[in-house]
């Protein structure tokens, strides 16, 4: 799955440049008839890498369920900031709602699909924009995170003007830096969560109770880019406190960050067949 699921190490800050890549590519059905839409976003590398051609078998798998489907990037591409820093939510959202009311597209019908960074701003858009609301979370997180690929501490991600609380794991230390050497990062990212204080960690939580419609969590449990098994089972707690009222699902995988394969997304669209497809026949 590295090949398929690239990844900027978050140590080495600005290294991946992907501002020639194009902010949105859509994949439509085109045969008369308005489709369901899955809007896909890539992890914390920038740019839009589900847009690269070897991803296209990917995007043709949406097809083959009768969905469409547009990779977006949201940040690092053309006409998208140059960084993951203080991203505004509404603007991705606004990008979102665009696309759905393309005349081939059931705007009724939005799925949002994040892989590891993605994940965190997918779990957001369902949070926070009603019309957003069937999450699929691949390596996800609980709690909103800083910038990547930035020194300085700020918020990844704003929210009607305003920086979203996070939970910070220092780029620049010992323990995110040792990383680029053994390719373990997820020891500074559990230190950072257990020696934050508790009304951080609140603060900096994505309130995923909010969402309106079906969640799909997939974690590694031998995750080496940051506890996304720990961190999905954080959400599922949360999901269970409030007795979430659609479906919710955890895929936990044997392996790490980047064991996401073909049976893993057989899987995913089944779970989109059940709910998204099902909801909008």
């Amino acid at each position: 799955m590295k090949s398929m699921m690239p990844f900027c190490l978050v140590g080495l800050l600005a290294a991946c440049s992907s501002s020639s890549e194009p902010d949105v590519k859509k994949h439509f059905i085109k045969d008369g008839e308005k489709h369901p839409l899955v809007i896909v976003f890539g992890g914390s590398e920038g740019g839009n890498t589900l847009a690269k051609p070897r991803w296209q078998p990917f995007l043709n798998s949406f097809h083959d369920m009768g969905l469409s489907v547009a990779a977006v990037g949201y940040y690092g591409t053309e006409s998208t900031p140059s960084q993951q820093v203080e991203l505004s939510l509404e603007d991705i959202a606004a990008r979102i709602n665009t696309l759905a009311k393309d005349p081939h597209i059931n705007e009724n019908c939005i799925a949002v699909y994040g892989f590891s960074k993605g994940a965190e701003l997918a779990l957001l858009l369902g949070s926070h924009f009603d019309n957003i609301n069937h999450v699929v979370a691949v390596m996800p997180t609980h709690v909103s995170w800083n910038a990547v690929k930035t020194p300085s501490s700020r918020s990844g991600w704003m929210l009607k003007e305003q920086p979203l609380n996070y939970v910070e794991a220092p780029l620049l230390s010992w323990k995110m830096q040792k990383g680029n050497f053994t390719g373990e990062f997820t020891p500074a990212f559990e230190h950072a969560l257990s020696s934050a204080h508790k009304d951080i960690i609140s603060a900096a939580r994505i309130p995923i109770e909010q969402n309106k419609g079906p969640i799909l969590l997939v974690s590694a449990k031998q995750d080496e880019v940051w506890p996304s098994y720990m961190m999905s089972n954080q959400i599922i707690k949360q999901l269970d406190k409030v007795n979430y009222p659609h479906a919710y699902q955890h895929i936990a995988l044997e392996g790490g960050h980047y064991t996401f394969n073909r049976d893993t997304q057989t899987q995913i669209g089944q779970f989109l067949k059940d709910t998204l497809i099902s909801k909008c026949q």
